[in-house]
């Protein structure tokens, strides 16, 4: 059996840099829930590529490095760096983010997403650069 390290890396690298998407069938288990990919958890491997089009549809050249990891018996934090290339118009775009799974027998039985969402919106130019300072002035879109 791999080590959860290798795990991460295999996934990352089939699952994004390579956008194979039978991947997210043989690395999921049926029944996985996965937080912060949307406003409801993503249940079951389909609804997992749902997000998974969406996101290569903006992106290409997808490559993520892995910053930190941590383990704790099953569970596993691993910090990333998302990199890649928008895909209207080739320019680099990258975003921070954390995973929080727990892999049982080399399949990600449960996942809880945090990435910096806002700020790769920004550089793909699908929100105003300063969204995030104007939200915390109390602003709205009207100001």
């Amino acid at each position: 059996m791999a080590t959860s390290a290798d795990f991460m890396e295999r996934w990352f690298t089939r699952v994004w840099a390579n956008e194979d998407e039978d991947a997210i069938d043989e690395m999921l288990v049926p029944e996985i829930r996965a937080v912060g990919l949307g406003k409801q958890p993503r249940i079951g491997p389909e609804q997992f590529k749902e997000f998974h089009r969406c996101f290569l549809k903006l992106m290409s050249d997808v490559d993520v490095v892995v910053d930190k990891r941590m383990q704790d018996g099953d569970w596993h934090a691993i910090l990333v760096t998302f990199n890649a290339r928008r895909r209207d118009n080739g320019e680099p775009v990258s975003m921070t983010g954390q995973v929080f799974c727990k892999i049982i027998d080399d399949r990600i039985v449960e996942g809880y997403n945090h990435f910096d969402l806002i700020n790769l919106f920004e550089q793909l130019d699908l929100l105003p650069e300063d969204t995030l300072e104007t939200c915390l002035q109390g602003k709205g879109p009207t100001g």
